[in-house]
C-alpha cells in the first residue's frame, strides 16, 4: 500500500458501476464507463491492490429476520479508544467499528445468532475489556436501505442501466442459507468478485454447484455484494448518524421515503430509546446540519434524538481499515460463531 495512491474521475465511474453491479463482467462494466475491458480490469486491480476499493459480501435480510443485528454503542476511557477499537475489529461477529463524536465513543455493528449471543457479547466480550464503561444496544427490526444500495452517482442513469442486471423474478420472500452456503458467504466476503472456480475450491464443491448456489444466493439477496471505496478518496468523506423517533404508525411510511434520499446510505428501524437510525454520507461537515434540517422539514413527525460524526472507521463490513479508510485485511463475518470464542 502506498501513500501516493490516487483516485481519478474514471476510477470513481468504475467504482460507481460496480456499486450498481458488483459482479458484472468487465465487458459490461467497460461498456458502461466507455473504456476497454482490459483497461477496466487493470484499473480495478490497481484500486484493489492499494486498498482503495474492494468488493465484499455479507448476509442479507435473513440475518435480522432469523438471527440478530444490533447497533452497539460503547462509553470508553478516552485513552483506551484506539486499543479497544483494534481489539474489537478482530471479532467475526462485529462487522463494523467506528469512533464517533456522539453520545457513545465507539459504535459497533454486531451480527450474532440470537439474543442469547448478544447477551454473551455484552458480558463475555465487551464487558471484560479494560476501559469500557458502559454498553448500549439498539436491535434492528428492519432495514429500509443499507450500504449495498448506495452509490457514488458518478455515472449517468443511462450508464447505470447498462450495468445493472435484469430484475429477477420474485422467489422466496424469506430466503435463508442452505447447508453448505456458509463457506460461500465467507469466501465472497473476502472477494465479492471471486471466480466460481476459486469459490468451489474454498467451499469444497464442484464449480457447477458453486455457480448454481451463488446464483441463488445473489438472486434472492440471501447474500448481498457491495463495492466499497476508501472514504478519504471519496467525494463523500463525512459520515453522519442520526438517531431519531417517529410515531410507530408512521414508521412504514417515513422509513422508505428516507431510504430514497441520495444522501442516506443506511436507514433502519430499531428497538431502543429511538426507533430509527439514519446514516448519511455527505461532502462536508456543514452538510450534516443541512441534511438534518432537510429531514426534519420534510418529515415533521421525525424528532432527532442525537447525532454523531464518524471520526475514524476502524472496520467496515468485515474489512479492517487504515486511517485513510483503505482496506488492510479481511475478518470474515461469522454470526454463527459464539461470541468470545477464540479468534
Amino acid at each position: 500500500m502506498t501513500d501516493s495512491a490516487t483516485v481519478e474521475e474514471l476510477d470513481l465511474a468504475l467504482v460507481s458501476a460496480l456499486q450498481n453491479a458488483p459482479r458484472a463482467s468487465w465487458a459490461v462494466v467497460a461498456k458502461a464507463v466507455e473504456i476497454s475491458p482490459v483497461t477496466a480490469a487493470r484499473r480495478w486491480e490497481r484500486l484493489r491492490a492499494q486498498g482503495l476499493a474492494w468488493v465484499t459480501a455479507y448476509g442479507g435480510s435473513f440475518v435480522h429476520r432469523h438471527h440478530c443485528v444490533a447497533f452497539v454503542g460503547l462509553d470508553c476511557e478516552p485513552g483506551r479508544i484506539p486499543v479497544i477499537a483494534a481489539e474489537l475489529a478482530r471479532h467475526p461477529q462485529i462487522s463494523s467499528v467506528e469512533h464517533t463524536s456522539g453520545p457513545q465513543d465507539l459504535l459497533l455493528n454486531v451480527m450474532v445468532d440470537g439474543l442469547a449471543d448478544l447477551s454473551r457479547m455484552h458480558t463475555d466480550v465487551l464487558g471484560r475489556l479494560p476501559g469500557v464503561r458502559a454498553v448500549h444496544s439498539a436491535i434492528v427490526t428492519h432495514f429500509f436501505t443499507e450500504g449495498s444500495r448506495w452509490d457514488l452517482r458518478a455515472i449517468s442513469r443511462e450508464q447505470r442501466d447498462v450495468v445493472r442486471p435484469p430484475v429477477a423474478q420474485a422467489g422466496d420472500s424469506d430466503p435463508v442459507p442452505a447447508d453448505g452456503d456458509r463457506e460461500l458467504l465467507i469466501a465472497l466476503g473476502a472477494d465479492g468478485r471471486m471466480g466460481y472456480g476459486e469459490l468451489a475450491r474454498r467451499a469444497g464443491m464442484s464449480e457447477s454447484t458453486a455457480r448454481r448456489r451463488v446464483s441463488r444466493l445473489l438472486t434472492t439477496r440471501t447474500v448481498v455484494p457491495r463495492c466499497e471505496l476508501a472514504h478519504s478518496f471519496s467525494p463523500y468523506p463525512v459520515f453522519v448518524t442520526y438517531r431519531a423517533n417517529v410515531p410507530s404508525d408512521a414508521l412504514a411510511r417515513i422509513g422508505p421515503a428516507l431510504a430514497a434520499l441520495p444522501e442516506v446510505r443506511m436507514c433502519a428501524a430499531t428497538t431502543s430509546q429511538h426507533n430509527l437510525v439514519v446514516n448519511g454520507w455527505v461532502r462536508s461537515i456543514p452538510d450534516t446540519q443541512r441534511l438534518e434540517a432537510h429531514l426534519t422539514e420534510r418529515f415533521p413527525e421525525l424528532s432527532v434524538v442525537d447525532r454523531s460524526l464518524t471520526l475514524a472507521n476502524t472496520k467496515r463490513m468485515g474489512w479492517v481499515l487504515d486511517e485513510a479508510g483503505r482496506a488492510v485485511r479481511h475478518v470474515p463475518i461469522d454470526l454463527w460463531q459464539r461470541p468470545g470464542a477464540a479468534t
